[in-house]
């Protein structure tokens, strides 16, 4: 029952934005949108367009809030959305590309086990609105997409070695690790009353000092969890400054922030690590790889764009 009312509730918000787009100008389903080289564009072509990507989502077993702003920004970007797909789908098909049916099939296996049975998954699709012969056709033209992109643009990049050493050496602190201490801590919120909250501070620090067990102290005093292993750069440099500051053991005077009172006590620490390079070679390469395959097919669909006649009503 509880999986069908989230299917529930997402189907509404489909419909909602599916219902956004009806404005009085485009009430009709066949009202032109855009012209892409000699096909047109309907709006109903749009409203299948993003309806086959809410199928995707439920297939894949998005959640909830991941549905939720896919088809949000479906409505604001939605048309171009549309327009590239038909391009890249287009480039696909001049190379007459067949997909193979088995290829399809261990594919909705795979998004099967995902909804750990075949009744579950078919039980989404029918709750989308969706049939498995639509999946079927959405994952075939993904399969196209995906081969002339990976034709087009993948196949090409190449990195040079000497781009990932000069990574490495113009990179080293951020691939590396820094300075970690780990911490025990006591946090007083201020409330309404900080003068008390500043005494129950004291209070705890005297009791520490005149050797009650910090976590029994903490137990008592403290309105949070301890904070744990803290990196340099996730708090404040003022509190920073006295946290790193502190030898293994040594318990810190009261630090005031905004919201309430801190007390902590350094119980180990890890020096900053810079990684060889061959360690982390292979993520240099991925990393390497990724930022040009973005700027690559970025450049391949401008030229599909720049070489089709495209015209948005």
């Amino acid at each position: 029952m509880k999986f069908l009312v989230r299917m529930t509730t997402v189907i509404f918000l489909a419909s909602a934005l599916t219902w956004n787009w009806l404005s009085p100008s485009f009430a009709v389903e066949d009202a032109i949108i855009a012209v892409v080289n000699d096909e047109i564009i309907t709006l109903k072509d749009l409203k299948d367009y993003a309806h086959s990507v809410y199928i995707g989502l439920i297939a894949e077993g998005k959640s909830e809030s991941e549905v939720q702003a896919t088809m949000e920004k479906m409505e604001t970007e939605g048309t171009n959305a549309l327009i590239e797909d038909k391009l890249i789908l287009s480039a696909a098909n001049k190379l007459d590309l067949e997909v193979r049916e088995d290829l399809v099939d261990e594919r909705i296996k795979e998004l099967e086990n995902k909804y750990g049975s075949k009744q579950k998954f078919t039980q989404a699709l029918v709750q989308s609105g969706a049939t498995v012969t639509d999946l079927r056709d959405k994952i075939r033209n993904e399969m196209k997409r995906k081969f002339i992109v990976d034709h087009e643009v993948r196949s090409k990049i190449y990195i040079n070695p000497q781009e990932v050493t000069d990574y490495y050496e113009n990179n080293k602190e951020a691939l590396g690790r820094k300075e970690r201490v780990n911490l025990e801590s006591i946090f007083i919120a201020y409330g309404d009353n900080r003068e008390e909250a500043l005494a129950k501070a004291q209070e705890a620090l005297e009791k520490i000092d005149g050797g009650a067990d910090f976590k029994e102290t903490a137990q008592k005093y403290s309105q949070l969890p301890s904070v744990g292993s803290v990196e340099h750069g996730q708090l404040l440099p003022s509190i920073e400054e006295k946290i790193f500051s502190l030898e293994t053991d040594q318990v810190s005077s009261p630090i005031e922030t905004d919201t309430g009172i801190y007390i902590f006590k350094l119980t180990g620490r890890s020096p900053a690590e810079i990684p060889v390079l061959a360690d982390i070679k292979q993520k240099i390469y991925d990393q390497l790889s990724k930022e040009k395959f973005e700027r690559d097919f970025l450049r391949w669909l401008e030229k599909l764009k720049k070489n089709a006649y495209i015209e948005i009503k």
